[in-house]
């Protein structure tokens, strides 16, 4: 996928950061020659930007991207789960087809184009959907290059005494139940012993763990 990065403190934009990469998800051409970049911003919202705001910093499209002509006689490309003409509309209105071809594209994106100090950088950070998204699509790829930082995240989420039963601590404990590691078979046991942090199903999972 191509990904940009903001080029121009002087044009300062609300949720994008300087420093920051991000991935390109649209490129729309209009009729009158402008070119914008629809990116996932610092708030999580998806949202057009003019192209010349950006460096591009990868420009590798996939094979799977296609043009798709508007009639407003505008043209976008995009990946070709999501390149039907209401897309956007149905993505914005929250209809479920349109949230799961969008949540598949950027799963993919997330495990074939992020960087592994990204990765680790969401996990460490405070943005829970980020983490939760991050979560559910390695659990969905089986890969274990984030244990540690799992267990890190884990450990610490269980010292919050403000989780809740839907937590994405579920999910941390869920994703480290994949895996055969001395590091998480000491996580597990520390969990088992100190069983007064957690719940019901989180207990069934390191049980799980060890029968299984």
């Amino acid at each position: 996928m191509m990904r940009v990065q903001f080029k121009d403190k002087s044009e300062m934009q609300i949720d994008i950061s300087i420093d920051k990469k991000y991935t390109v998800f649209e490129i729309e051409s209009t009729v009158s020659g402008e070119t914008y970049y629809r990116i996932e911003n610092d708030a999580n919202r998806i949202l057009p930007y003019d192209a010349t705001l950006f460096n591009v910093v990868s420009d590798k499209l996939n094979n799977d991207w296609t043009v798709l002509n508007k009639p407003n006689q505008s043209s976008t490309r995009l990946p070709e789960e999501i390149a039907y003409l209401t897309f956007w509309e149905d993505f914005y209105n929250d209809e479920p087809k349109a949230l799961r071809a969008f949540k598949q594209v950027k799963s993919r994106v997330y495990l074939e184009e992020l960087e592994a100090s990204e990765i680790t950088n969401i996990l460490e950070s405070d943005n829970q959907d980020e983490i939760h998204f991050v979560l559910n699509a390695l659990i969905k790829a089986k890969c274990g290059t984030y244990t540690k930082q799992v267990i890190r995240f884990a450990k610490t989420k269980l010292g919050d005494d403000l989780y809740s039963e839907d937590d994405i601590l579920w999910t941390a404990f869920k994703y480290l139940s994949l895996f055969q590691e001395e590091d998480i078979n000491d996580f597990f046991v520390y969990y088992l012993t100190n069983i007064e942090l957690g719940n019901d199903d989180l207990t069934e999972i390191a049980s799980n763990y060890f029968a299984s």
